[in-house]
Order: C-alpha cells, then sequence, then structure tokens
C-alpha cells in the first residue's frame, strides 16, 4: 500500500508539470503574441504541436510497448519534455518555438501511453477509479496553478518564464518519478501480448479515443481561449487567468468525488449525461452571460466536466483484455491526439475568421456534444458484448 501510495503521488507531480509545460504558451500568451507578432492560427497551432508527435509515433509504441521498458520510456520521456521547455524559452523566431514545442510533444507520447499502461497494469478493478482520478487530477492542477500564477509574471518577467517554469517542474518529477517507479522485487509482470486486437476491440477503442479526445479538446479550448475572450470584455490578464483557472482548480473536488460515484455502476450513465450536458450549456453561455458571472460559469463547468472524468479515462480498460492493452492503447491514443493536435489550431482559425474567442468558445462546448455521443456509442457495444 505504501508502495503505490508512493508511485501515485510520483505520477500526480509528473502530471501536474505535464499541465504546466502544456499551459506555457498560453500563460505567456499576452505577451508571447505580440511578441512574435502571430496571429490566432498560428498560436493555435503552437499548442496544438504539444499533441502532434502523437498522431504518428501512438501506434508504433503501442506495438512495440511489450518490448520497451515502460520505466525507462516514461522516464526518457520526461527528459525530452524538459529538453523542450528549455529549447522554446530560448526560441528567437517562430520556428525554434514551434520545434521545442514538438520536442516536448514527442516527450509527451512517450509518457502518457506507457504511462497510462503502467497505471491499468498496476490498478485492477475497483481499485481503478480512484489510482486513475489521481492520475488524471495532476494534469488539471498544473494547468490551474500555471494560469492563475505565471501570465502575471510572464508580462513582467518575460514569456520566457512560463516554459522555464514548466521545464524546472518537469526535472523535478522526474527525479520523483525515477526513485518511485524503481521495480519491486517479487511483483507479478503484467501479462504479454496475445494475438492481435479483434475489429470489435479496434472500434472500441476508437469510440473511447474519440471521446477522450473531444472531452480534453473542449478543456485545452477554454482554458486557451476564455483568457483572451474575458479580456477583449473588459477583464485585466491576471482576473481573466484566475477566472480561468477556477475551470481547473474544482478539480480537486470533483475527479475524487466522480471517481467514488464511478464505483457505483447504476449512476454512471446519468452522471456522464447530466453532467456533459449541463457543462456544455455552461460554456456556450460564457461569451454571452455579464462579466460578473464568468468566473463562476467557469467554475461551476470545471465541476460538472470533471466529475465524470475518470469514467472516460477508464474506457480502455473495458475495451481490451489486458494482454492486448498496449496495442489497444496505439489505436486509443491516436484519435486522442489527432483531436488535441486539431482542435487548438482550429479553435484559433475560427477565432482569426470570425474576429474573436467567441466563437472558439462555443465550438468547446460542442465538443462535449460529440464526446457524450461517442461515450453512448461505446456503451451500446460494450452492452451487446
Amino acid at each position: 500500500m505504501k508502495t503505490a501510495a508512493i508511485f501515485l503521488a510520483a505520477v500526480f507531480t509528473l502530471r501536474a508539470a505535464l499541465g504546466v509545460l502544456f499551459q506555457a504558451p498560453g500563460a505567456a500568451g499576452p505577451v508571447l503574441v505580440p511578441s512574435f507578432g502571430m496571429d490566432w492560427t498560428q498560436f493555435g497551432t503552437l499548442v496544438g504541436l504539444f499533441w502532434l508527435p502523437g498522431l504518428f509515433l501512438a501506434v508504433p509504441i503501442g506495438l512495440a510497448a511489450p518490448r520497451l521498458n515502460d520505466r525507462w520510456m516514461v522516464l526518457a520521456g520526461c527528459v525530452l519534455l524538459v529538453a523542450g521547455g528549455v529549447v522554446s524559452a530560448a526560441a528567437g523566431g517562430i520556428a525554434l518555438l514551434y520545434a521545442g514545442r514538438l520536442l516536448m510533444g514527442t516527450g509527451t507520447v512517450m509518457v502518457i501511453v506507457l504511462l497510462t499502461k503502467m497505471m491499468q497494469d498496476r490498478f485492477k478493478g475497483a481499485d481503478l477509479f480512484p489510482a486513475m482520478s489521481i492520475y488524471v487530477l495532476g494534469w488539471p492542477l498544473g494547468i490551474a496553478a500555471a494560469q492563475a500564477v505565471l501570465p502575471g509574471m510572464a508580462v513582467n518577467l518575460g514569456w520566457q518564464l512560463p516554459f522555464l517554469v514548466g521545464a524546472a517542474s518537469m526535472a523535478l518529477a522526474l527525479a520523483g518519478l525515477a526513485a518511485a517507479s524503481r521495480p519491486v522485487a517479487g511483483a507479478a509482470r503484467p501479462p504479454t501480448a496475445a494475438g492481435q486486437l479483434t475489429g470489435r476491440e479496434i472500434r472500441l477503442m476508437c469510440l473511447a479515443g474519440g471521446c477522450w479526445a473531444a472531452v480534453n479538446g473542449t478543456y485545452m479550448i477554454l482554458v486557451t481561449f476564455a483568457p483572451p475572450l474575458l479580456v477583449a470584455r473588459g477583464l485585466s490578464v491576471a482576473e481573466a487567468g484566475f477566472a480561468t483557472s477556477l475551470m481547473s482548480w474544482v478539480n480537486l473536488i470533483a475527479v475524487p468525488a466522480g471517481a467514488m460515484l464511478a464505483r457505483r455502476p447504476a449512476l454512471v450513465l446519468p452522471m456522464v449525461m447530466g453532467c456533459l450536458t449541463a457543462a456544455a450549456v455552461l460554456a456556450a453561455a460564457l461569451p454571452f452571460a455579464g462579466l460578473g458571472w464568468a468566473a463562476a460559469i467557469l467554475a461551476a463547468h470545471g465541476l460538472l466536466y470533471a466529475l465524470p472524468i475518470t469514467v472516460f479515462a477508464a474506457l480502455p480498460a473495458l475495451a481490451v483484455p489486458p494482454e492486448r492493452r498496449a496495442q489497444g492503447l496505439g489505436v486509443y491514443f491516436v484519435w486522442f491526439y489527432g483531436g488535441c493536435t486539431g482542435f487548438p489550431p482550429l479553435a484559433g482559425w475560427l477565432a482569426d475568421r470570425m474576429g474573436g474567442a467567441t466563437v472558439p468558445v462555443i465550438f468547446a462546448a460542442a465538443l462535449l456534444v460529440v464526446a457524450l455521443a461517442m461515450f453512448l456509442a461505446f456503451r451500446r457495444m460494450v452492452a451487446r458484448g
């Protein structure tokens, strides 16, 4: 139990550092965009490049995973993430900024695919939801901390600061995971690969990955475009950053609570349907509600969005047996990375064409409707056996 707790603490820290690095462009945005003369499409592309390598590497990593050392590959991914943060901070032009982001993206796919496998190999049955809640929780809290603290510091100390803070956070997380993930003597080895994925398993993983991409796409677009929307409507950079960070801070309550509710099968479907529908409505209302309501809307959206999040995170474990999980995760993450790569640039393109961040925020709300449809299709396919 103690070993599991230490490992989960290290995973939480790593996921939080990953969130800080992901959010670095958003935190630096008010200074970064004018410094490089970016339009919104270029800025959205910078955000989306964090996920682009996964579109090409997820399947090869999934196929090779049975022959790889999960621990060493995750640690190598952390090294690339640190390097990417440093390269981005040293950039003197957009090309090097993009190159640093691609380095981060390469490290990210190594970390996420194999760390997800490590989690689902270690935790089974009813223990999976609480364990995955810790896995999931680090990401939004890292983003929230970056969004709340770093924009003001970037204004005063330069756009490079968020990237350097992210790199330093990842270096600390690397050291923690290296210590906490040492193999335990006598521990059971995960099952080795057996056979190829069936057509049904591939379809289930496509639905699970598409659902996870749409859910995360909503979050990424909102944390990126809600601040400029609120600034354009009259809030200061610090006020907009704080209001947006509330969407993530409420995860401290929502993710563990949702994980406990998910242990009761009868509650899963009503929780997912009710929470996603209400969260979509709140996101769509943000551009039109009074500014005094912005913080409350984002906090309520974040609470409702996060309650069922561990249900979505656990879908791969329901789709494919352990002996083919690595292969299945390769399929799953292609959809996830495809969405995460494409959604931010598409949102940026919409902002350029429509003259502001209103349409991207509405687009983020629509993605929750797509996620709900995919989740329902996944459940129907599982129920049919």
